[in-house]
C-alpha cells in the first residue's frame, strides 16, 4: 500500500408513490407505457428545429436561492399552429419565433441500469413532459431507434418530470442517447435537449471503475451558509466526469435541512424536491453520462424516528427526483422504496444498505438522546435480506455501502450515539452481526460516509473505508471521531475493479491521490 500525501498517515488497521415497473412510480396522471414509441415509425422522420436553443438548456444554480413555498404551476408551452415549410427532401422547418422552447431544470439523470437496459429521469423547467421523447442507438451506428414515449410524467406539486425505460439492449454495450422535445403536434419537428453515452451492465471478466462521493449536504436554499459548500460538490462532480467511471454511488446526506433545525424532517415535499434539484444542478452534466446510485443518510429526511407523514415529505420527492433501482430491476428483492438494494457489475457485487429508516429511536448528537450507540438497526426484514443476498452471492469482489455503521464507537458518548466511528464500531450492537456476516461471506470492503474525513481501517481483513466529504464543511478531528489515522480534506473516491484486483484511491479537490490501497 502507498500513501501519496497525508495530513495524518493512514495505517491499515408506506408511501403515496408506488412503483410502476423497473424504476418509476405510478400515479393516475401517467398516460404512457414503458418503452412504447410514438407515431414516428422511421428514424429519418426526426427533424430538428433550426434554433440556437436546441442545445442543453439548464437553469443556473443561482436561481436556487429562493425558497419554494408553492410550486404548483409550471409554465407549459402553449400549442400554437405555426407556419412550417418542407423542403424537397421532406425536412420540416419551424418558425421558431412562434414556437415556445422547452428547457431542462437540470441535466438528465441515468439510473437503474440492467444488462439489457437503463432508465432516465428528465425534469423540465418549461414545457410539457408528455412531449419528451428518448432515442437510443448503439454507439457508432448511424440510425437511431424510433423515439420512445415516457412511461411516467408527474412531479411533486406540478407535472414536470418524465421517466423513460429503455429495454431490449445488449449487455456490456456502449450506447448513445438523445432527449428530444416534440415542439408541436402539427408536425414531426423536434428540439434536442440533451445527449449522452452509457454502457449497460457488464458481465464477469470485464474491468471497470466506479466513483463514490458522500455528505454533499445540499439544501433547498443555496444562499443559506450553514450547509454543504456548493463549490466543493461542483468540483467533485467535474473531476469524476473527467475520469469517466461507469457509475457513481452517493453514501448519504445528499440533502441538508440545517436551515430548519438539527436533524429535523423536511418542512415540505416541495422543499425536499428543491434540495434534490439543487444537488442535481451542482452535478452539472455528470449524471447524464454515468449511472447514479444513492444511500439514505441521517440528513435526507427519512429517519425512522420521524412520523410517517414527515418521512413521506422526503421519500416521495426522492422517488421522483433521485430514483434508485427497486426489487424488480436488480433481481435481489430489495426495498420497494428503493432505500436498500443490490446489483452486480463485472466481477463485483454491490450491496446498498439503509441504517436510518428502520431505527425508530431518536439519535441526537447529545447525551440526552433517546437512542444509544448500540441500538441502531437495519430492521429484521432488511437484515434477513442482507443475509440471503450474501448467501446467494457468487461475485469475486463484494462491497457494502452504508451511511454509517449499525452502531457507534467514537471519541465521545454523544458521537458514538450519533453513529460515528467506522471500523471502531465493528463489534458494537447490530454491526457485530453484520461484521460476522461479512466475514462469513467474504465481503472485502464496507464503504461509509457520515464522518466527513478520509479514513481506512482493516478489521478481521475487512476494510472500513470513508471517502471524505464532497460538500459538508465540518471536517471532524480525532476529538470527535476517535480516529488516530485520517485525512481531514474534502474529496471523493475512485475504485478500479478488474477480475484480478481492486484499487481504491482517495482524491482531494486538488485532484491529488492522498491515499490508496489495493486488494
Amino acid at each position: 500500500m502507498t500513501v501519496s500525501r497525508s495530513i495524518h498517515t493512514v495505517s491499515v488497521g408506506i408511501s403515496m408513490i408506488w412503483l410502476l415497473s423497473a424504476c418509476g412510480p405510478k400515479l393516475e396522471e401517467s398516460e404512457f407505457d414503458s418503452g412504447t414509441s410514438d407515431d414516428l415509425s422511421q428514424t429519418d422522420d426526426v427533424v430538428f428545429a433550426d434554433s440556437e436553443s436546441d442545445n442543453l438548456a439548464v437553469r443556473d444554480s443561482a436561481d436556487d436561492a429562493a425558497i419554494v413555498e408553492s410550486d404548483s404551476s409550471i409554465a407549459p408551452d402553449t400549442e400554437t399552429e405555426t407556419d412550417t415549410e418542407t423542403d424537397s427532401e421532406g425536412f420540416v422547418f419551424i418558425d421558431t419565433d412562434t414556437v415556445p422552447v422547452a428547457t431542462l431544470r437540470c441535466a438528465p439523470l441515468l439510473f437503474s441500469p440492467t444488462p439489457t437496459g437503463f432508465s432516465l429521469n428528465a425534469v423540465l423547467e418549461n414545457g410539457d413532459p408528455k412531449k419528451l421523447r428518448l432515442q437510443v442507438k448503439t454507439e457508432g451506428d448511424t440510425n437511431w431507434n424510433p423515439p420512445m414515449n415516457p412511461f411516467y410524467t408527474d412531479g411533486i406539486g406540478m407535472l414536470d418530470t418524465a421517466i423513460f425505460q429503455a429495454t431490449d439492449l445488449s449487455p456490456a454495450s456502449a450506447y448513445q442517447y438523445r432527449l428530444l422535445y416534440r415542439r408541436t403536434t402539427f408536425d414531426d419537428a423536434f428540439q434536442l435537449l440533451s445527449e449522452g453515452t452509457l454502457t449497460t451492465i457488464e458481465p464477469p471478466g470485464r474491468s471497470f471503475s466506479f466513483a463514490m462521493l458522500s455528505d454533499t449536504h445540499i439544501g433547498s436554499d443555496m444562499s443559506y451558509s450553514n450547509q454543504g459548500v456548493p463549490e466543493w460538490c461542483r468540483e467533485v462532480a467535474s473531476q469524476i466526469s473527467v475520469y469517466g467511471p461507469r457509475f457513481t454511488i452517493h453514501l448519504g446526506d445528499v440533502l441538508d435541512f440545517h436551515q430548519y433545525g438539527f436533524n429535523v424532517p423536511s418542512p415540505s415535499s416541495l422543499l425536499t424536491k428543491q434540495a434534490y434539484l439543487s444537488y442535481r444542478n451542482l452535478l452539472e452534466t455528470m449524471p447524464a453520462t454515468m449511472f447514479h446510485f444513492s444511500t439514505i443518510g441521517n440528513w435526507d429526511g427519512e429517519s425512522g424516528c420521524f412520523t410517517d407523514e414527515e418521512i413521506l415529505r422526503s421519500r416521495d420527492a426522492r422517488l421522483v427526483y433521485m430514483p434508485n433501482p427497486n426489487a424488480q430491476t436488480v433481481g435481489y428483492n430489495g426495498s420497494d422504496f428503493q432505500d436498500y438494494y443490490a446489483f452486480n457489475w463485472g466481477d463485483a457485487m454491490f450491496i446498498v444498505l439503509n441504517v436510518q429508516s428502520y431505527t425508530m429511536t431518536e439519535h441526537l448528537l447529545s447525551t440526552f438522546s433517546e437512542g444509544s450507540a448500540d441500538d441502531w438497526t437495519l430492521g429484521q426484514s432488511q437484515l434477513n435480506w442482507l443475509e440471503q443476498t450474501l448467501s446467494d452471492a457468487s461475485a469475486k469482489w463484494r462491497f457494502v455501502f452504508i451511511h454509517h455503521t449499525v452502531g457507534g464507537a467514537a471519541a465521545t458518548e454523544e458521537n458514538s450515539i450519533y453513529g460515528r466511528g467506522g471500523g471502531q464500531a465493528a463489534y458494537v450492537g447490530e454491526q457485530a452481526v453484520i461484521h460476522q456476516l461479512m466475514i462469513d461471506h467474504d465481503v472485502q470492503i464496507l464503504f461509509y460516509g457520515h464522518d466527513h474525513v478520509f479514513t481506512d481501517m482493516v478489521v478481521d481483513g475487512i476494510h472500513y473505508s470513508s471517502p471524505g466529504s464532497a460538500g459538508a464543511p465540518w471536517l471532524f478531528t480525532e476529538t470527535t471521531t476517535g480516529y488516530q489515522n485520517y485525512i481531514a480534506e474534502p474529496g471523493w473516491a475512485l475504485v478500479n475493479v478488474s477480475p484480478d484486483d481492486v484499487h481504491v484511491q482517495f482524491i482531494n479537490l486538488n485532484e491529488d491521490v492522498v491515499y490508496e490501497y489495493g486488494l
